[in-house]
């Protein structure tokens, strides 16, 4: 299909160079918007999550410094040095748990998420439960001993349903509190006291990490180490240690420390994880940000469907701009086809007509012009060869017999010379030579030099007849002698002069030829000047014009002698590049030149 027709590959080709630019610039601002997208999010969000990691590393601060209030109650210090179980009197007893309560108060006050708190004695062996402002102390029997076992003084108990410790209230709910476990030493020596275990509520917590994410569009986690979950969309898995692949990624992510983002897809989900990790000397926390790629890129999508369908109906106005153009541009093909086969069947004077401004109609014009100058060198080449075999026939008229005439001629010369009449005889062999030089048809170019040795031998006929009354001069350039020109140019220069110019009984009678090469121009310039009768400037206007008029005109060149006859053979070997020049020379005369390109004979210079 697109093989042979120009208007089906156009068309082709304006579709293709249409539509893979608009495709590769929507694939292209895809890919790049994706990237930018995803790069602004992690740069965003990082900076979110800093800014949360910033507050809860400032709340858990806060509740590592509530325990150091015990080491600056001496009272209740050596309440917990002492290692009396069972004090002597209520009073003792009464001045005891006061002494704990206030002190335990005094936690509770400085944060507003403390729930309860657990005091563990180990001198003593007893242990206090603070809830809703009222000092539990133990029952019958030993007391609950929280199992807390670390090398470091404090630790956090990912988020739980608040319990009892062992002691016999009424609890009518059960929340979820993170639990702050603190070990108590006596500094000198170091001697172990017991415990304090802060139950504080997960409100704050949630609220900080709330502020750093869109609920319904992203997730926010807050796991621990071993992947407990401090913090998640769903209350229901606070406490619960996951184990999903994108855990297990995060804590290799975490340990090899080279970025905070990363991106996965396991099936089920795709997105980018951003994260920041909470490093304290009591806790080891993450918090990280998943982003599906249906949000992170909606905006993305958004923007695509809105150029796909730009581009889908800029594809349908190129398709259809495609068609038209290739349509416009391919018709006027189609209609100078039909001109050339017009003139392929014979018809060589179609007139084209295509009115169009662009390259197709400077092909028209080109292609009319052609086709005028064809038929002008059709037309001159038959004019010539005609014009050549007319010449041959009116030679072979005025032949008669050649070799009858040059004989005669041999033998009047003979006869002359027996006659001692030397003068005749160099007329008649000038004649002679004359003779053989004009009969000659199979020459049409002939070197200069001949050209100049017939105008010499005509000269010299012309001297026996006015008896010697002019003086001719002959100036050829040596370089010029072996130029082509065409046969018979000269001599009809000369003979004008002798019949329009030449005045009789003058002796200062002068006729100047000269052959030359310009060099300006290039071209050989044969100059022939008289300074005869000359000619008026109305009649050298008018020659002028007569000259013009039949260039244009290009007659047939057998139908006219001088001035004219010359024109058209130069015409006819060289069109427009030869030029005729007329002129009236000073201070009286008249003067032809001949201006022609320069060609050589074979061998010549």
């Amino acid at each position: 299909m697109f093989t042979g027709s120009l208007r089906n590959k156009l068309m082709l080709l304006m579709l293709i160079a249409t539509v893979v630019p608009l495709a590769t610039s929507i694939l292209i601002t895809h890919l790049f918007t994706q990237e930018r997208l995803s790069e602004k999010a992690v740069k965003d969000n990082s900076n979110l999550l800093y800014q949360g990691k910033t507050n809860l590393v400032n709340y858990l601060q806060t509740m590592q410094l509530m325990p150091k209030s015990i080491y600056n109650n001496e009272p209740l210090m050596e309440i917990l040095k002492n290692r009396t179980k069972n004090f002597f009197s209520e009073l003792e007893l009464y001045n005891t748990e006061r002494e704990i309560l206030m002190a335990l108060h005094a936690i509770e006050f400085s944060l507003a998420d403390v729930r309860q708190i657990y005091l563990y004695s180990a001198q003593a062996d007893r242990s206090y439960l603070y809830n809703k402002r009222l000092i539990i102390p133990d029952a019958n029997g030993s007391p609950y001993r929280q199992p807390f076992v670390t090398e470091r003084q404090s630790e956090v108990i990912p988020p739980h349903p608040m319990h009892t410790y062992g002691k016999s209230y009424l609890q009518t709910s059960k929340p979820q509190v993170i639990t702050f476990h603190h070990a108590l030493y006596d500094l000198f020596p170091k001697t172990a006291l017991g415990t304090l275990s802060i139950d504080i509520s997960t409100d704050t917590i949630k609220r900080i990490s709330e502020e750093l994410y869109t609920r319904g569009e992203e997730e926010l986690y807050i796991i621990d180490a071993a992947g407990s979950v401090i913090y998640a969309p769903d209350a229901g898995i606070f406490g619960r240690q996951l184990t999903d692949p994108w855990v297990r990624r995060l804590q290799q992510e975490t340990k090899a420390g080279v970025s905070n983002s990363f991106r996965m897809e396991d099936g089920s989900y795709a997105g980018i994880y951003i994260f920041e990790n909470i490093h304290l000397p009591y806790l080891d926390w993450t918090i990280v940000k998943r982003i599906p790629d249906s949000i992170l890129y909606k905006t993305e999508r958004q923007l695509s469907s809105i150029n796909l369908v730009i581009g889908l109906i800029f594809l349908i106005v190129a398709m259809i701009v495609t068609v038209f153009i290739s349509i416009k541009m391919t018709a006027p093909i189609g209609q100078l086809i039909g001109y050339i086969n017009k003139i392929k069947l014979g018809n060589m004077n179609v007139d084209i007509q295509m009115n169009r401004n662009d390259e197709l109609g400077t092909l028209a014009l080109r292609f009319k012009s052609m086709m005028h100058t064809i038929n002008e060198l059709v037309l001159k080449e038959y004019k010539l060869e005609v014009a050549n075999k007319t010449n041959e026939l009116k030679a072979l008229q005025a032949q008669i017999n050649p070799h009858f005439l040059n004989n005669a001629l041999q033998s009047i010369g003979a006869l002359a010379l027996q006659q001692q009449n030397r003068e005749v005889y160099s007329l008649i062999s000038s004649l002679g030579r004359m003779m053989r030089y004009s009969m000659n048809t199979d020459e049409t170019m002939v070197p200069l030099k001949s050209e100049i040795d017939y105008v010499k031998a005509y000269l010299k006929l012309q001297k026996q007849r006015f008896r010697d009354q002019f003086a001719e001069q002959l100036e050829v350039e040596p370089e010029t002698e072996q130029l082509l020109i065409p046969k018979m140019i000269i001599q009809p220069l000369a003979e004008n002069y002798f019949k329009h110019g030449f005045m009789g009984g003058n002796e200062e009678n002068r006729i100047r030829i000269r052959c030359f090469i310009s060099p300006e121009t290039g071209r050989l310039h044969i100059e022939v000047c008289d300074n005869g009768f000359g000619i008026g400037e109305e009649e050298l206007k008018a020659m002028r014009r007569r000259l013009e008029d039949f260039k244009r005109e290009a007659s047939d060149p057998s139908e006219h002698i001088g001035l004219v006859n010359v024109l058209s053979r130069l015409n006819l070997y060289y069109r427009e590049y030869a030029q005729m020049t007329v002129e009236r020379a000073e201070p009286q005369g008249f003067r032809v030149v001949l201006i022609i390109p320069v060609s050589h004979t074979e061998g010549g210079v």
